[in-house]
């Protein structure tokens, strides 16, 4: 054997017992061959199996994230502190302006006409604290609440007797209030009051995320107007019984053959028997009662009387026109959860809305409110008159708002160490007095006088404020420039607007037709056809 022959046998030899041979399945080395090879098939296998190892692993870690993200909200308190409300005026003033009626705003008009004069909603609102924190960058409903009731309350111009304001802030945005809401088109007044809370919502969590549902009933409208009720199912045989709660902010009560607001509670908050109940404790299918009742009271209560039902019998929407009694005092203690001792029972009627109509599809609404000195009036769009409660009592209402007494809201929700909220003060605008006239005895010649119309502003800016002359009514506005014509001036954000004599004689006589219309209805369920 030659050297070089013994090298390379020798090479071969050294290069099989260190890495040995991949193509000789049979080499006596071949047993160590996967514990060399690092990157072999049974290494991709256990590195297969770990990465579906890990995957597994990780699967249901997302999904606990994904359930426990609400939980974790960084919000749990009350969005709204419920002590900053005054239940009661605070202030004393006259009833403010009326609203100019724009394409059948009749529905919108009373029901704004409601909450203007709701106590803690516009006191609160004239503190004018939601509008230097909201987030919302489009249309917000509480923005333009807060701009309407200064408006109503606090502007020098409320003061103007016949003064009438159209509230554009609501007509031309009726769509960002609700989708199904058409301008010029008869809608219901409850649909737009309860699209309107929606969007007075809906500014108020704007920019927090998604909350819990308890977090979210702690809004500003919430506590004004929210409550909650209990719905308790009790088994009649083992007598065990299931509750359960849900908020809500108004009472929307069916009136059936009821003739007063008591009988349409009583039968609202009455046993109802349910067959073929599962019940939970003893797995049987039996009879239970259930039964509806109040157990957190608001601090403004707003009730709904379903006047507007479906005729089985003749397939369509129909009125019901029957004359429903309610009282200017209500006590809710009967119709509370009696195992929760609920207190602040008692209410005052301070609003009403009226619907004036045979049918569903047209009609007229408006409303009675009372005014911060304590006052009735009838608000018929933009005519104001004065009025007294056995004329409110004598309605037909389709919405009744109700106030709870001061004596009877419960102690524990008033906090001492909370301080009182700022008063607000509404100054009446000061009238110089009138100089008596002095007689003049000596006898003169009456000089010719020539009449000149003269335009004149009145203001420190004058772009601000437009006067126009006193022989001609007068419609002021605040803005750049005065619209030159009646459609573009009833459009403004601030119009404002003062009858002439001829204009209020012709409100006269409408008022009288409708007041002529208003007792032959009242007087229509007191006709009966003679017997023969």
């Amino acid at each position: 054997m030659s050297k070089s022959q013994f090298k390379n046998k020798n090479r071969n030899s050294n290069n099989n017992k260190s890495y040995g041979n991949p193509y000789n399945k049979n080499h006596s080395n071949n047993n160590n061959l996967g514990n060399k090879i690092p990157n072999g098939s049974n290494n991709n296998k256990n590195n297969k199996l770990q990465r579906q190892q890990q995957q597994q692993q990780q699967q249901p870690k997302r999904q606990k994230n994904r359930v426990e993200k609400p939980r974790d909200s960084p919000i749990k308190g009350p969005l709204f502190d419920k002590s900053k409300l005054i239940p009661g005026w605070k202030f004393h003033r006259k009833i403010g302006p009326g609203f100019i009626n724009g394409q059948n705003t009749c529905f919108l008009n009373s029901v704004l006409e409601c909450l203007t004069y709701t106590p803690p909603l516009a006191q609160y609102l004239l503190q004018e604290e939601h509008r230097k924190n909201c987030r919302l960058n489009s249309y917000c409903a509480l923005c333009a609440m807060e701009l309407h009731v200064r408006r109503c309350l606090k502007d020098p111009k409320s003061f103007t007797p016949g003064a009438a304001i159209l509230p554009s802030y609501f007509t031309s945005n009726l769509k960002a209030i609700s989708q199904t809401l058409r301008l010029g088109r008869q809608e219901d007044a409850h649909e737009f009051y309860m699209f309107l809370l929606s969007a007075f919502q809906k500014s108020a969590i704007a920019g927090l995320g998604k909350l819990p549902p308890k977090v979210e009933e702690t809004t500003l409208i919430h506590q004004i107007f929210g409550g909650k009720f209990r719905s308790q199912v009790k088994c009649c045989d083992c007598k065990a019984v299931s509750d359960s709660y849900e908020g809500f902010l108004d009472l929307s009560l069916p009136l059936n053959n009821a003739n007063s607001l008591y009988k349409a509670l009583d039968d609202y908050t009455k046993v109802e028997e349910i067959e073929g109940y599962r019940c939970d404790s003893c797995k049987n299918f039996v009879t239970a009662g259930k039964q509806t009742t109040i157990n957190q009271t608001p601090m403004m209560l707003a009730v709904h009387l379903k006047r507007f039902a479906f005729d089985m019998e003749r397939g369509y929407m129909r009125k019901i026109n029957s004359t429903i009694k309610y009282p200017q005092k209500l006590d809710l203690t009967r119709y509370t959860s009696k195992e929760s001792k609920v207190t602040g029972t008692n209410y005052t009627l301070y609003a009403i809305v009226v619907h004036l109509g045979h049918g569903c599809d047209s009609g007229h609404y408006y409303a009675y409110v009372k005014s911060p000195e304590g006052k009735w009036y009838c608000m018929d769009d933009e005519d104001v008159q004065p009025a007294n409660i056995e004329e409110v009592l004598s309605q037909n209402a389709y919405m009744l708002f109700y106030q709870q007494d001061q004596a009877n809201i419960p102690s524990e929700k008033k906090k001492t160490t909370v301080p009182e909220p700022t008063p607000i003060i509404i100054e009446t605008p000061s009238i110089a007095p009138v100089k008596p006239a002095i007689k003049d005895t000596t006898v003169s010649k009456p000089a010719t006088v020539k009449k000149v119309h003269i335009e004149t502003v009145y203001a420190d800016n004058p772009s601000e404020w437009v006067a126009q002359s006193a022989d001609k009514p007068f419609r002021s506005l605040r803005g750049k420039m005065s619209p030159p014509t009646y459609g573009a001036a009833v459009s403004d954000v601030s119009s404002w607007q003062q009858n002439d004599l001829a204009g209020f004689e012709r409100q006269q006589k409408l008022r009288k037709r409708r007041r002529i219309r208003k007792n032959l209805e009242a007087k229509k369920s007191l006709w009966r056809e003679a017997s023969y």
